[in-house]
């Protein structure tokens, strides 16, 4: 299996609005700049997740998770990096095409 060319990791990072997928997920709210919810990663009663649309980034207070739209993907549906990267694109309309791995 081939790696994905990093023009597509871009085009996916550029298209994806982390607030936007996440909020697919979990019930956010404005907070000032940022949004909060309950973390996902651990049992919580208190919004310690937060959601940068400006970093475009996560992170939890209460489990120091934290990462960007790939990372949260593969954390909440337990795949790799690049199902991640082909799920995003899936969901979005981004074709992956793969490079070979080099000779020698």
């Amino acid at each position: 299996m081939g790696r994905i060319a990093d023009e597509i990791i871009q085009q996916v990072r550029d298209r994806v609005d982390i607030v936007e997928l996440i909020g697919r997920h979990l019930t956010l709210k404005k907070s000032g700049r940022n949004y909060v919810g309950l973390c996902p990663f651990h049992s919580e009663k208190t919004p310690s997740f937060n959601v940068s649309s400006d970093r475009q980034s996560f992170y939890c207070f209460g489990c120091q998770t934290g990462g960007d739209l790939f990372k949260f993907v593969m954390l909440y549906e337990k795949v790799g990096f690049r199902e991640a990267v082909e799920l995003l694109a899936g969901r979005f309309g981004i074709p992956v095409p793969t490079t070979r791995p080099r000779d020698g």
